[in-house]
């Protein structure tokens, strides 16, 4: 019998992450559904650890190091169910999160992306996850001026119809940086967000053990955003693509790159910033490094008392 949802699970190294994550889904309340996982040659636990899981809705594929968006769209097309369901390896979903956008396509059967908002989890916080019932106040229609305005969305909170792909396109595999931000324009100038404003997914932020060891001989591939732009959608896409470099812009002052913070600070138009984000526009690097070390400094100490 063909499942409602195929939730899919790019995985890397997230030994200490992943076995929460899946156990996440399998305690859904909402149970039509399929986890495929695709292990993207992972160097740590994290296979042996999934390997471990007894589940019959689970398929495991392993690749060579083939990237995110790969990875993604290797899941997508392997998918038994018209719903695609993403999760990130080292976020969670609240056990009635599938419920919740299952009602969602309920109420709304000629839409085909929706989303929940989703919630930080630091390392110092207890995890709080929200089990209310579904409430369909919490439901709306975002457009996509709202959404490109104010909306910041993660991917681990996110389902989209197959048809969408196919109308679209899949994640860009030429680019390892920027894929969410690259298909969230494609996908959202084309369709309307159905969106649930109660927190059902949960990401992960300054875990120690979180990020994966860079590879020195990585070289950051990024679309260009300015493409997208036209007469006709530049009002309403202008302020997003300036926010994504804007985030490149912090990127690359962190990464002490001079030509690269100039080549994209000439990019933005500094009204569409607020107050905090043109302060950061205009300290130096220099001074900007060394703001954002003491701060992670401070955030670590925080952590651990």
């Amino acid at each position: 019998m063909t499942p409602f949802f195929s939730v899919v699970i790019p995985l890397y190294n997230k030994e200490a992450f992943i076995e929460t994550t899946i156990k996440s889904v399998l305690n859904q309340t909402f149970k039509d559904y399929e986890i495929i996982i695709i292990n993207d040659g992972s160097t740590d636990k994290s296979l042996d650890i999934v390997k471990k899981i007894n589940s019959n809705n689970i398929s495991v594929y392993n690749n060579k190091n083939n990237g995110l968006s790969f990875s993604r769209n290797f899941g997508i097309k392997r998918s038994q169910a018209n719903f695609i369901a993403f999760l990130d390896a080292d976020d969670i979903w609240a056990d009635n999160y599938l419920e919740t956008i299952y009602n969602l396509v309920q109420l709304n059967k000629s839409n085909f992306v929706f989303a929940t908002r989703t919630k930080v989890l630091k390392p110092k916080n207890n995890l709080s996850v929200s089990h209310k019932e579904f409430n369909a106040f919490f439901a709306k229609p975002i457009s996509n001026h709202s959404l490109f305005r104010k909306y910041l969305l993660n991917f681990s909170a996110i389902v989209i119809h197959k048809n969408v792909f196919d109308n679209v396109g899949y994640f860009k595999e030429n680019i390892n940086y920027g894929e969410d931000e690259d298909f969230a324009i494609r996908c959202f100038t084309n369709y309307e967000l159905i969106y649930y404003n109660d927190p059902k997914a949960f990401y992960r932020q300054g875990f120690t053990n979180q990020l994966t060891t860079p590879n020195p001989n990585f070289k950051k591939q990024i679309p260009n955003f300015d493409s997208y732009l036209n007469e006709e959608n530049k009002l309403v896409l202008k302020p997003y693509i300036d926010f994504i470099h804007y985030k490149l812009m912090v990127l690359f002052k962190m990464e002490k790159n001079s030509r690269l913070v100039k080549f994209y600070k000439q990019k933005i138009e500094v009204k569409n910033l607020n107050i905090f984000q043109k302060i950061k526009y205009y300290l130096p690097i220099e001074v900007f490094y060394y703001c954002k070390q003491i701060y992670i400094w401070f955030s670590k100490r925080l952590n651990h008392c």
